[in-house]
């Protein structure tokens, strides 16, 4: 059983908490190197529904586009989830989903829900860092020329200097 599969038979009736700790191992994120997160729950629970709602708070290694340095990516976020008995279709958008309950099983299984929250927060471009100034905005890129600069003449086609003396 993972870390965020749950019994619905030990979540307690109305409002509970847990923090959860995950390390490299417990969260599948490839093409990522997973390095681990905290993951605080609220559970809501009443007859008909179970509510989750989650924090995470993860690190991820990522390589910079532009220097390939590796570094480590913070990333913070917030779900929920809503389990319901008599859901027809499951459903879920950015700020959160709707699923079934499991009752082969009779449990709550988050974990395809938190490793999506954390992958969906991991920037498209991703900057090291030194990169970025104060307030997380990428810095100018500076452009070196080494070694002497040849100034290109512009040469004009032949043809076009003929059609040209033809014109006048």
């Amino acid at each position: 059983m993972s870390k965020l599969e749950f019994n619905i038979v030990e979540i307690p009736e109305g409002e509970s908490r847990r923090s959860v700790g995950l390390t490299d191992e417990d969260l599948d994120m490839s093409p990522y190197d997973f390095k681990g997160a905290e993951v605080d729950l609220h559970f809501y629970r009443t007859i008909h529904f179970i509510r989750v709602n989650f924090h995470v708070d993860a690190e991820v290694e990522l390589t910079c586009d532009r220097s390939l340095e590796s570094y480590i990516q913070p990333v913070a976020s917030d779900y929920e989830v809503l389990f319901k008995v008599d859901v027809q279709e499951e459903t879920e958008n950015e700020d959160g989903a709707v699923r079934r309950f499991n009752f082969s099983s009779n449990t709550l299984n988050i974990e395809g829900e938190v490793r999506d929250t954390i992958m969906l927060n991991i920037p498209i471009k991703k900057l090291h860092p030194k990169f970025l100034d104060e307030e997380g905005n990428p810095r100018e890129f500076e452009t070196r020329k080494y070694g002497e600069v040849e100034e290109e003449t512009e040469q004009i086609d032949p043809r076009w200097e003929k059609l040209k003396k033809l014109k006048n």
